[in-house]
Parts: C-alpha cells; sequence; structure tokens
C-alpha cells in the first residue's frame, strides 16, 4: 500500500516504538493519544518544510535519497523550496521526513 493511499498515519516513538498518536489523510492530528506527543505534532504540522527542490517531485524518484529538514530562517541557497502548511505536497513531505525533524515516525494504516 502507497502512503498516498492511507486512510490514516499511526505515529510512533522512536525511542518507545509505541504508537503515540493518530494523523488524518487530511493532515489533522487526533486528539487522542499521548497528550505530550500530540501537542509536539501539532506545533510541527504549523510550521514551514525547507527542502530540495528534487524532494518535491515524483515520489518513486525519491526512494532511498537522504532528507534534509531546515528552519527557514537558516536557509539562502538555490535548489530549495519551502513547503507550507496545507499545501498538497506538504503531509507527504511531513511524513516523510518527521523521523528527521522529530523522535517519531509515521506508519500508514489500512
Amino acid at each position: 500500500m502507497r502512503e498516498t493511499e492511507a486512510k490514516s498515519y499511526a505515529i510512533h516513538d522512536l525511542k518507545t516504538g509505541q504508537a503515540v498518536a493518530l494523523i488524518s489523510a487530511d493532515g489533522s492530528v487526533q486528539d487522542e493519544g499521548d497528550p505530550q506527543a500530540v501537542a509536539t505534532l501539532k506545533a510541527l504540522m504549523r510550521r514551514d518544510l525547507v527542502v530540495r527542490e528534487s524532494q518535491s517531485g515524483n515520489e518513486e524518484e525519491e526512494e532511498g535519497e537522504e532528507y534534509d529538514a531546515f528552519p527557514e530562517e537558516n536557509m539562502c541557497y538555490f535548489g530549495v523550496i519551502t513547503l507550507r502548511p496545507g499545501e498538497p505536497a506538504f503531509l507527504q513531505a511531513f511524513l516523510r521526513r518527521l523521523p528527521y525533524i522529530s523522535y517519531f515516525e509515521a506508519h500508514p494504516l489500512q
């Protein structure tokens, strides 16, 4: 099952392996789960993501490619773009980069 077909995503704590939250396919963080994890995820989902331009295109081409997430205020380079919350590519980029910007990881649910 491809990530784009998932109805929701279970968010797991990388330290414990436990599911701590759910994110729906529309990008909303469900209030059920670990309150601290839910608050952290909601805060992260309000931030812009800055990624290399090649990382916003075809997902099949990105298999195995490393991902960088940088605070926008530190960037001034060619070849990078900013994805803002609400943009169509934001949720998938956020979920794929979640382990790089937090101690969480997303798993698609069927």
